[in-house]
């Protein structure tokens, strides 16, 4: 599965109350707390604006899946 970070859609916005400084400043999972390898995966953001990340196994679990019937379809196929 591919991850788009930029994507601002699917992002879920996460109370900070109930997460630790590393997990705050994007340097540990929002979800398992691992902090090595270094999270990539943009999965929410905080109140304040700041991104939280998530490792791509935590983030395939808690990002919704795709409808099983919806294709994207390729930029040469969308606009011809």
């Amino acid at each position: 599965m591919h991850w788009r970070p930029t994507a601002t859609a699917r992002l879920i916005m996460f109370d900070p109350e109930g997460l630790t400084p590393a997990q705050c400043e994007g340097d540990a999972c929002v979800a398992c707390h691992k902090r090595w390898p270094r999270p990539r995966v943009r999965i929410g953001r905080l109140p304040s604006e700041a991104v939280v990340l998530a490792c791509p196994d935590c983030a395939e679990a808690l990002l919704p899946q795709r409808a099983g019937n919806v294709y994207p379809l390729s930029r040469s196929v969308a606009f011809s």
